[in-house]
């Protein structure tokens, strides 16, 4: 078992490939739809689809 597996076990790397899907998705969702003087949703758009890609590829 990964020592990046958060959920352990065979399904908990579904689960973690999709959560992982999901928060790329919703910070590429912020980044398309936030107005280019919103550094605060810029930020959060990036750190989510960072932590997104990590679960995805370590979970």
């Amino acid at each position: 078992m990964s020592r990046f597996c958060f959920f352990g076990g065979k399904n908990g790397n579904r689960t973690a490939k999709n959560i992982g899907l999901v928060l790329m998705a919703a910070g590429m969702l912020i980044l398309l739809l936030s107005v280019p003087s919103w550094l605060w949703a810029s930020f959060l758009g990036i750190v989510l689809v960072s932590i997104g890609f990590l679960i995805w590829r370590f979970g």
